[in-house]
């Protein structure tokens, strides 16, 4: 499901049901193409200095450490966020800190992939605000990214009880898919949608969920058609690369490449150009020398902090597996991510670099894992579809 892990808007109250919130999903959402230049620098000068005359005042420190956050999704620079989470310095150590500040830190950690604080903060938000939905439903999705189902069900139940009974569902409908209940979880997912049909954000959220649990489940064609619905719905990032990634894996590369589109090199995200560069190898196609450096030369730039390197490493695995045709590498990378990130994603990218690199122990070290989160995921291999067999 979607991440909804960055709280730039409350999630509201409207007839009795929630709203679907306009929050970033994952690594790879973009909330707002800012320009290189001009406007944005201007309002980023004006932010920084009114922070610095009013240090502790949280609507101007909120408003530069959401916006920097935004570049960083964009551009995949996690410096960026580490700016961002210097924008809220006033307030570090301080349990009375408000609740969107507390909320934008556990986010950022979270982009950080510093899980264990991004929970910790979390959970000290709730001691102090039991019944915050967003805190709920982002600890219930971090939780779930660490692959700790059963705690993730425990943050999901209580969003019923903070009045956000939908949420609930939802929340619970995804930890089911992850572990296999495709059926039951389907049969929830479509009742979610036609609980708020005319709300365009929520149907792109809930179908968009429903395309991954398909591409998990097997189903590439139905994941494909369920996604494209999803765009129609309402077109954002997170949606779009989630199809291009089940094109990619069914080999369609000009559906793919049409989907990406052809923004310039330097002004397109880097979530857009690692797919790009991945299609354009496979495809042979003209530009595939200049994305493939383009993307080497961003990743030359991030890695001149090492620990940024572990932020995108899932990213970077597959740009070694997929672009640069290098396993060991690939393998290497993706065995770092999984050591604190676990998506089915993040299962997937290890098992083929394993795969790739014809090494059977790390096939059997993502089988093991799969097996010990609950994880269910039509995509792994053999070795790690026979652990998960049994749970349906």
């Amino acid at each position: 499901m979607k991440n909804l892990l960055s709280s730039t808007l409350a999630v509201l109250l409207a007839g009795g049901a929630f709203a679907a919130p306009l929050l970033p999903r994952g690594d790879d959402e973009i909330v707002e193409v800012l320009p290189v230049t001009g406007g944005y620098a201007a309002e980023q000068k004006k932010l920084r200095r009114q922070l610095a005359q009013q240090p502790r005042d949280a609507t101007t420190a909120l408003a530069l450490s959401r916006s920097t956050l935004a570049r960083a999704r964009h551009d995949g620079d996690a410096r960026l966020a580490g700016q961002a989470l210097g924008a809220l310095a006033a307030w570090d150590g301080d349990a009375n800190a408000p609740v969107e500040i507390r909320l934008q830190r556990a986010v950022l950690r979270q982009y950080l992939h510093e899980f264990d604080a991004s929970v910790a903060e979390l959970e000290g938000l709730l001691r102090a605000s039991p019944r915050h939905p967003q805190a709920l439903l982002t600890l219930a999705t971090v939780l779930r990214v660490q692959g700790r189902y059963d705690e993730s069900d425990a943050q999901c139940l209580r969003l019923t009880d903070a009045g956000a009974p939908l949420y609930a569902r939802a929340c619970l409908a995804e930890n089911r898919g992850l572990r296999g209940e495709w059926d039951a979880a389907r049969r929830e997912f479509d009742a979610l949608i036609a609980a708020q049909p005319a709300n365009a954000g929520w149907v792109n959220w809930i179908r968009t969920s429903l395309g991954e649990l398909e591409a998990r489940a097997g189903r590439p064609q139905q994941a494909a058609a369920t996604l494209r619905a999803a765009l129609k719905d309402a077109d954002d990032s997170y949606t779009r690369f989630a199809l291009a990634d089940v094109l990619i894996d069914q080999q369609r590369w000009a559906e793919a490449r049409q989907l990406l589109g052809s923004t310039p090199l330097e002004l397109d995200s880097e979530a857009s150009l690692l797919r790009r560069a991945i299609v354009a190898a496979a495809a042979k196609t003209d530009d595939a020398a200049a994305l493939r450096e383009t993307m080497a030369a961003r990743y030359a730039q991030s890695a001149l902090r090492p620990e940024a390197v572990n932020v995108h490493a899932r990213e970077r695995s597959r740009f070694a597996l997929e672009v640069a045709g290098d396993a060991a590498r690939a393998l290497a990378l993706a065995r770092v991510n999984l050591e604190s990130q676990r998506e089915p994603v993040d299962f997937v990218v290890m098992d083929r670099a394993a795969r790739a690199a014809g090494d059977a122990k790390a096939q059997a070290e993502v089988a093991a894992l799969a097996e010990r989160v609950g994880l269910r995921d039509a995509r792994l291999s053999e070795p790690a579809k026979a652990a998960a067999k049994g749970r349906s």
